[in-house]
């Protein structure tokens, strides 16, 4: 297995970091409504106040964690780019769990459900991904839970030492299988992110050998028949001026013509060497221009993309293949084409007019063989980008995103 860069899997982290944050903070309102049914059903009445305040504003921060991880605007996980979390806002919300739960039970003077409650703290941490940062929390969560037996005298005078030494070490074991359970995420997370370095460097071998073959191909058909071609009309050309107003002079010149044009397309969109010459926005901007020639359909751009990239062949390719479809499949009248940069992600739109297209389609074509759209996809994913289909009142409207590596 391919060692995972310390880039990937930092992004697998994060991504597993994205998850947990998300779980904790539902389990975090589970655990307020226990509070509250402890409080009410195994505490005495006197100590209901300064509970509800505790209660009331440890509600206020587990949603206040709950609407900061599933939040919009953060965008943790936006069109596909992943954002990095903050590394010190989950473990604040987790150390502010630590001492509510441990406040909560000194203020029961007596009662087992405040200190049962005390349990949902290994199953927090160890949703965490870091084995380093949940010992930490365990052991003071396990310093917590000791506290919280010791200070309730009327429990160890009920239940004898014994007893309270019993539910120290179960508690303890709990924390222990959190800890394990952490340690196998970290392991698991580091499994994810070699795979998916191994399938990025396969994924860059095999984008590099199908560029190679293509720029042979090119350069054969450039070099060879295309030159041929030329060479031949040039003699017809001369001839066409010794036999003046010979129709099959001019008609053998046109038919020439058409084929040289065929063929500057074909060497084109195999290997584009405006794109290594100039950039991807004018290789698209002429892919555009050539496919509206070819088929008639009117097909607007809005190109802004001053860089250059690494991925710049990848988003060339679908393109190519996204436009191809729309002339043999959308019975389009229109199309448009928008490639920019938002936020270090190159995003390409590519609407139409047509009958449509969606994932149901992609599938069934797949089954039927045609492999050419789906392949395209792959290599975006596997990229680290994301290929969706929009909801439009009519026609298709794709959107491709892809993070333009550092």
């Amino acid at each position: 297995m391919a060692v995972a860069s310390d880039v990937e899997l930092g992004r697998v982290r994060r991504l597993h970091q994205v998850r947990s944050y998300r779980i904790a903070s539902v389990l975090r309102i589970g655990v307020v409504g226990l509070m509250i049914a402890a409080m009410l059903s195994d505490t005495r009445r006197s100590e209901w106040a300064q509970q509800t305040l505790l209660i009331a504003v440890y509600a206020a921060v587990a949603l206040c964690a709950l609407a900061l991880a599933f939040s919009r605007s953060r965008r943790w996980l936006g069109r596909g780019r992943l954002v990095e979390v903050g590394r010190l806002e989950p473990f604040a919300f987790t150390v502010i769990d630590v001492v509510v739960l441990t406040v909560f039970q000194v203020l029961s003077t007596n009662g087992l459900h405040p200190l049962l409650i005390m349990t949902a703290l290994p199953i927090l941490i160890g949703l965490d991904v870091s084995s380093r940062r949940a010992a930490v929390v365990l052991i003071f969560s396990l310093v917590g839970f000791a506290i919280a037996v010791l200070e309730d005298p009327e429990m160890v005078g009920t239940i004898g030492v014994t007893e309270a030494t019993f539910r120290f070490l179960l508690y303890g074991f709990l924390c222990v299988t959190a800890f394990v359970a952490v340690r196998v995420e970290e392991r698991h997370t580091r499994s994810v992110a070699g795979l998916s370095t191994l399938r990025e460097e396969l994924l860059a071998q095999t984008m590099t050998a199908s560029d190679v073959e293509q720029r042979r191909i090119s350069e054969s058909i450039h070099d060879g028949p295309l030159q041929d071609i030329l060479a031949v009309r040039q003699e017809l050309v001369e001839l066409g001026a010794e036999l003046p107003g010979d129709d099959r002079v001019e008609r053998a010149l046109a038919g020439l013509q058409m084929a040289s044009e065929h063929l500057r397309q074909a060497t084109f969109e195999l290997h584009p060497a405006v794109l290594e010459q100039v950039g991807l926005a004018a290789a698209v901007q002429q892919l555009a221009v050539l496919t509206a020639q070819r088929s008639g359909i009117d097909i607007s751009t809005d190109i802004d993309y001053p860089i250059r990239s690494g991925i710049d062949p990848v988003v060339f390719g679908v393109l190519r293949e996204l436009l191809s479809n729309i002339v043999k499949h959308s019975q389009a009248r229109s199309a448009s084409v928008m490639l920019g940069i938002t936020d270090e992600t190159c995003v390409l739109h590519v609407a139409d007019d047509g009958v449509g297209f969606d994932d149901e389609t992609v599938a069934r074509r797949l089954g039927e063989g045609h492999i050419g759209l789906a392949s395209h996809r792959a290599r975006v994913e596997a990229a680290g980008g994301t290929f969706a289909f929009l909801d439009v009142p009519v026609g298709t409207h794709i959107c491709v995103e892809l993070p333009i590596p550092r």
